[in-house]
């Protein structure tokens, strides 16, 4: 079967190419990357396509480089398609991001990729990835230790820059493509960084892809087969672990993640390691990074969890922290100290927001009495009792206070500790104090002040503070 029908089948199964469609392909000038021009020229009329080309300089090679680009850029001129050309420094960028120069050059060369599809108001991107990188990929990322769908390698398809990514050269041979530009009449261009071993890829291609080839010609099928299945297997159980996730979260913002412990480790061992996988995967895109985590580091957490330890604490690639606290686990990106301990003025009358919460405050009449609905989300005082400003802060070392009732002072930490408060929120519990320092309110737990007893003939206002917890906040564990 020619490169022609097995392409056209290819596509046809897995549905990726429209009739009708506007599409930009990513072209270097390259082997892989002409047969993918080479057919879908073929194929314009047929099926009623609407093309452009993109092709980036990423001003690696010099004169080499604008020469590639100047090929695919004539060859698109003698045939009438759309052409359009990107010049990027990767170089540049890889200095000023602090990255490899290999990614750096993929980022810009998507970015580009990106605003070529924007300009042309494309429908897909084409991309001529083969079934050798795949192969070498999917190798190289088992040697890595990826987990989840980045097992599977290079997708079929996927979405990209609002639209879809779409990659019809998976069931093809790096040598496939070559016959088929040499039968055509095609010269390529030659990238010589392709063969230094300096690259991590070049590395499986030169010296374990050809032993794989001998073993197994087709062995490229066999992987596309396995990618493929583990795609929808790996689909399938993230479905059933986003709907655990759900089961065992006691609380999620965008920095933190506050899971069951008992909860999570009832499951099936393997919605576990993909339940972990998920959170720490939302924490990371959710302050712009790329994961960072490894199934050592899945393992590692699971063991922290599984130790039964009633307090703990663990670190995670990029700043990420899990601690353990009775039966909860906290997973997330916490703010500094300082940030969380900083005292902050109140607002009275008005709002008050902290690291905990936000309060309320508002003033009221004798009618206060009615305390239907008071609790201990509330604290009313005669500002006459208390040296104003009143101020919201943290616990700091040696921090005490004198409860409502009792003769004597008793620590804050003693009081968190009797309360059984997590001890991932002790550090952030709010604490209100007047300006000579005195601890007025530990809120939810303890008033350092009575409720004012006024008269009924007494016309004059006191303040009513309200805590509105985060949710999740204010937790105990019994």
């Amino acid at each position: 079967m020619t490169v022609n029908e097995n392409v056209t089948q290819f596509i046809e199964r897995h549905h990726l190419i429209q009739r009708g469609s506007r599409l930009l392909l990513g072209v270097s000038g390259g082997a892989d990357s002409m047969a993918l021009l080479l057919y879908f020229e073929k194929k314009q009329r047929e099926w009623g396509l609407e093309l452009a080309v993109c092709s980036v300089d990423h001003a690696l090679r010099g004169k080499d480089s604008s020469e590639d680009l100047n090929y695919v850029a004539c060859f698109c001129a003698e045939r009438d398609i759309l052409f359009i050309g990107k010049k990027v420094d990767a170089r540049a960028w890889s200095h000023a991001q602090k990255i490899s120069l290999e990614a750096a050059a993929r980022a810009l060369r998507y970015r580009a990729f990106a605003e070529a599809m924007d300009s042309f108001r494309a429908d897909a991107l084409v991309l001529a990835h083969h079934g050798d990188d795949q192969v070498e990929t999917m190798l190289m990322r088992a040697v890595r230790g990826t987990v989840g769908i980045g097992r599977a390698g290079i997708p079929v398809r996927r979405p990209f820059a609002g639209k879809t990514l779409v990659r019809p050269f998976l069931s093809q041979t790096k040598r496939d493509l070559e016959r088929y530009c040499a039968a055509n009449g095609i010269v390529p261009r030659n990238d010589p960084s392709n063969q230094s071993d300096v690259h991590t890829r070049n590395r499986f291609r030169k010296y374990v892809l050809p032993f794989l080839k001998k073993e197994n010609p087709k062995v490229h099928l066999k992987f596309q087969y396995e990618s493929e299945r583990m795609s929808e297997d790996e689909s399938l159980l993230n479905e059933l672990a986003k709907a655990q996730l759900k089961s065992v979260t006691l609380k999620k913002q965008k920095s933190i993640y506050a899971l069951s412990i008992p909860d999570l480790l009832a499951v099936h061992p393997a919605l576990q390691r993909r339940t972990i996988h998920l959170v720490l995967c939302y924490l990371y895109t959710n302050q712009q990074l790329q994961p960072m985590h490894q199934p050592i580091h899945i393992e590692g957490l699971l063991q922290f969890l599984h130790a039964g330890r009633s307090s703990g604490y663990m670190t995670l690639p990029g700043g990420l922290t899990a601690s353990i606290s009775y039966e909860t686990c906290m997973i997330g990106f916490l703010p500094a100290e300082d940030e969380v301990s900083k005292p902050i003025k109140l607002t009275i009358p008005g709002q008050t927001d902290c690291p905990s919460g936000t309060f309320e405050a508002d003033a009221l009449g004798i009618d206060f009495l009615k305390r239907d609905a008071l609790d201990a989300s509330c604290l009313i005082f005669d500002p006459a009792d208390v040296s104003l400003p009143l101020y919201v802060r943290t616990i700091r070392p040696g921090d005490r206070m004198r409860p409502n009732g009792m003769t004597g002072s008793q620590k804050i930490q003693r009081i968190f500790i009797n309360a059984k408060v997590d001890r991932n929120q002790r550090n952030r519990w709010p604490l209100i104090t007047d300006s000579d320092g005195r601890i007025l309110w530990l809120p939810l737990l303890k008033r350092g002040i009575a409720w004012p007893s006024p008269r009924i003939s007494e016309k004059k206002e006191y303040v009513k503070l309200k805590f509105i917890p985060f949710s999740g906040f204010g937790r105990t564990q019994a």
